[in-house]
C-alpha cells in the first residue's frame, strides 16, 4: 500500500502528491505518469457531500413531506417549527465487492435518534473529498462510533469483512427541525443534497374512523346479504333472483352513506 497524506498518495516513483481517486483502484501520476495501484482496504477517506438546499428550500420540503397522505390532515399548516440546525453528520460508508455485484453499507458515526438515515442513497459521484479551507468545521458533527466498532457491527449482519473495498467517512449535510403539534415536539431530518425528509416519529393520522369505516361496511353488506337470503326463503319459487334483486338493490342504498361517511373521514381525519 503506498503512504497517504491527508487526501493525498505519495508516488513510489517520484513522490509527488497525487489526490487519491473516488471509486477507482488504479491512478495515474501527474507528475512522473507512473500508474500507482491504490490497496483501498487499507483506508479510510473522507469524504464530504455537498449542500444544494438553503434553510427555505429545505423548510418547504418539510412542509410538502407534512401535506403527504400518511400525515395527520393540516400538518403542513397548523405545524409550527420552533428550531432549526444544520450541520455535516457523519455515517461510516462500506463497499463490498462480490460474485453478485457492489453493495454499500452505512452505519451511523454518531448517535442519532433518526434511523431512517440508514436508508439514505449516496452516489458515489456526489463524494467530495474534505477540504478544512472549503468548510465551517464547527458544523461538522464529530464521530463518536469508532471505525473498529462500525466493522464490528458490520460483521454481524453477515458481512465477510475481507470482501470491504472501501471504507470510507462521510459527513452528509442536514437541516434538523423541530417542529409542535398539538402540544408535542417532532423531528424532522432534511437531506440537504437531495431534499428528502427523513423521521421516525411523526402526527400520522388516527386509525380509528377507519376502522370503524371497515367495520359499517362489513355490518351493511352482512344485513343486506342475510335479508337476501330471508327473502329469497320467502319467495321459494324464485329464490335466486329474490335474493339478487334485494342485494342489489340494498348494495345500491347503502352505499351512497358510505361513501359519503368516507368522505367526510378523508376530508376531515
Amino acid at each position: 500500500m503506498n503512504e497517504l497524506t491527508s487526501s493525498k498518495i505519495i508516488c513510489p516513483q517520484c513522490a509527488g502528491e497525487n489526490e487519491v481517486p473516488i471509486d477507482e483502484k488504479f491512478t495515474e501520476c501527474v507528475f512522473c505518469g507512473s500508474a500507482i495501484y491504490i490497496d483501498k482496504k487499507k483506508i479510510v477517506s473522507h469524504f464530504v457531500i455537498n449542500s444544494n438546499f438553503k434553510k427555505e428550500e429545505a423548510e418547504g420540503n418539510l412542509r410538502r413531506w407534512m401535506a403527504g397522505n400518511f400525515q395527520v390532515k393540516d400538518l403542513d399548516k397548523l405545524a409550527q417549527i420552533s428550531q432549526m440546525s444544520f450541520y455535516y453528520f457523519p455515517m461510516w460508508y462500506f463497499k463490498t465487492d462480490k460474485s453478485s455485484g457492489e453493495t454499500i453499507y452505512l452505519q451511523p458515526a454518531s448517535s442519532t435518534s433518526i434511523s431512517e438515515i440508514k436508508k439514505i442513497n449516496i452516489p458515489a459521484g456526489n463524494l467530495k473529498v474534505f477540504n478544512k479551507k472549503e468548510f465551517n468545521e464547527s458544523e461538522f458533527v464529530a464521530p463518536d462510533v469508532l471505525f473498529d466498532s462500525a466493522q464490528s457491527w458490520l460483521k454481524e449482519t453477515g458481512v465477510n469483512l475481507d470482501t470491504v473495498e472501501t471504507s470510507n467517512l462521510v459527513h452528509i449535510p442536514f437541516y434538523q427541525f423541530y417542529y409542535n403539534f398539538e402540544g408535542k415536539q417532532y423531528t424532522a431530518l432534511v437531506e440537504a443534497s437531495s431534499g428528502k425528509v427523513y423521521a421516525n416519529l411523526w402526527p400520522a393520522k388516527s386509525e380509528a374512523p377507519f376502522r370503524i369505516m371497515f367495520a359499517l361496511c362489513l355490518i351493511a353488506f352482512f344485513v343486506i346479504s342475510i335479508l337476501g337470503l330471508l327473502v329469497g326463503a320467502w319467495d321459494k319459487q324464485a329464490f335466486l333472483m329474490s335474493d339478487m334483486a334485494v342485494k342489489i338493490i340494498g348494495y345500491g342504498v347503502a352505499s351512497v352513506p358510505l361513501i359519503l361517511i368516507a368522505y367526510f373521514i378523508a376530508k376531515k381525519v
